[in-house]
């Protein structure tokens, strides 16, 4: 194959730089390997691309609002240059996490119920609505789970409330479901294995993500027919929401084995901790193998 003229675009600014970056730094690396020509920038801000010529493609490694929240992909239509994973409108569907739920409903996926709200701090205790098994408190338009909380009691939501590192925006209320955590990753209409999440705190949170070595994270342990029921619903989740190339789909199980979607991350991170890349070494793909399929024209 000969060398493709790739741009790899990773920081920003928002919480998941740090992240980002990483995932920039080993997709950049794994390009080279391939035989490409490739380019790292850190993009601090969207007009950084202006510069782009229309000879070149983009591999997105952006967390955040500028990699997944489709104004990124909308520009770089209108420049006429090509890149990889979702266009606009999937970033666009699957970015807010409320409005994801809502597409996933309309299409009849199971997503725990939810509510949302602008002003959190001025939120009385939902307790009407999730007195059973609490909930959980993340913001509609974040990842990595930060500013993300599971909640049981009033006197657990007073106190969060005033440990939010960024509260002036909007939050989801997110039932909580007891259960089992799996991810589903998606690459080009196939789902590679799935994964559970087992972490050593209860919560997969930043820590668990990005920093712990005692999160367990292993092959998806389910009957044969849960695991095609498994890959059938994040299949079809990445199809309502239009997503393309590659996407994670975040599930939870009940404990009647029920499934439902938490959420669909359209850019998922590459770093060592990264569920992508354990997903593909368990399906049998090198991350040099991994990032090749993503920028295959098949």
């Amino acid at each position: 194959m000969s060398g493709k003229k790739i741009i790899v675009l990773s920081g920003g600014t928002s919480a998941e730089r740090e992240v980002s970056l990483k995932s920039g730094s080993q997709i950049h690396s794994a390009l080279i390997q391939l035989g490409h020509q490739v380019e790292l920038e850190d993009i601090l801000t969207i007009n950084q691309i202006n510069h782009l010529k229309k000879n070149v493609e983009v591999f997105i490694a952006l967390h955040g609002f500028e990699g997944e929240s489709g104004i990124l992909q909308d520009k770089l239509t209108n420049l006429g240059i090509d890149y990889f994973g979702s266009n606009a409108q999937g970033c666009i569907n699957t970015w807010n996490k409320a409005n994801c739920k809502k597409i996933l409903i309309e299409n009849g996926i199971n997503t725990p119920k939810f509510l949302t709200t602008k002003n959190i701090k001025a939120m009385e205790f939902p307790s009407d609505i999730f007195l059973k098994n609490g909930f959980y408190i993340k913001p509609s338009e974040e990842g990595s789970s930060i500013d993300t909380f599971a909640v049981k009691s009033n006197e657990e939501f007073k106190s969060l409330k005033q440990n939010l590192a960024n509260p002036e925006r909007e939050f989801l209320i997110e039932e909580t479901i007891n259960g089992r955590e799996f991810t589903v990753s998606v690459l080009k209409g196939r789902c590679l294995a799935p994964l559970e999440i087992i972490p050593a705190s209860g919560m997969y949170d930043y820590h668990a993500k990005y920093i712990a070595e005692d999160t367990i994270i292993q092959k998806a342990q389910l009957e044969p027919e849960q695991i095609k029921l498994l890959c059938d619903i994040a299949l079809q989740a990445c199809t309502v929401c239009e997503c393309k190339d590659w996407a994670r789909v975040d599930v939870m199980q009940n404990e009647d084995g029920k499934f439902y979607v938490l959420e669909i991350n359209t850019v998922p991170g590459m770093t060592d901790h990264s569920l992508f890349p354990a997903a593909a070494k368990i399906s049998g793909l090198s991350f040099n193998e991994l990032i090749h399929e993503i920028i295959s024209d098949a």
